[in-house]
């Protein structure tokens, strides 16, 4: 694949990360979260909460790094490999965890289903491109 080519699609996929936290932002919120959480100890709750802020802070850095740092992880640098192997491995992840979230019975609209089936897509392609850009 063309450098300048896979330049763009880096910087193209790094842009994605921040609609993708964007569009995390104005996903409703499953029916019952307060409640559920209520029902939690103070632990628990606090936990839950800070793995959503996790999950949307290293989405961001993902971003920035794709961003700003596009050419240097074309290049093929033991850390540009490292960076693409960790991009790789958590959308891949991300793919195999959303099936065990069992969210399917909250996605009650059509947009909704197609946000769903539009993020698994985007997990699939982000673990397969940056894992063969790290493995290349």
């Amino acid at each position: 694949m063309d450098g300048d080519l896979l330049i763009w699609g880096i910087r193209a996929a790094g842009l994605f990360h921040f609609v993708t936290v964007a569009l995390a932002m104005c996903t409703p919120i499953p029916p019952g979260w307060d409640e559920n959480l209520a029902r939690l100890p103070e632990l628990h709750r606090r936990f839950a909460i800070a793995q959503n802020m996790a999950v949307e802070a290293v989405m961001v850095v993902f971003g920035v790094v794709c961003i700003g740092f596009a050419p240097e992880l074309v290049v093929g640098s033991p850390l540009a490999r490292l960076w693409c192997g960790a991009l790789a491995l958590w959308w891949g992840g991300r793919l195999v965890l959303l099936p065990w979230l069992g969210v399917k019975p909250a996605l009650t609209t059509p947009v909704l289903r197609f946000g769903y089936r539009m993020l698994q897509a985007q997990c699939a392609i982000y673990g397969l491109t940056f894992g063969w850009i790290a493995a290349r």
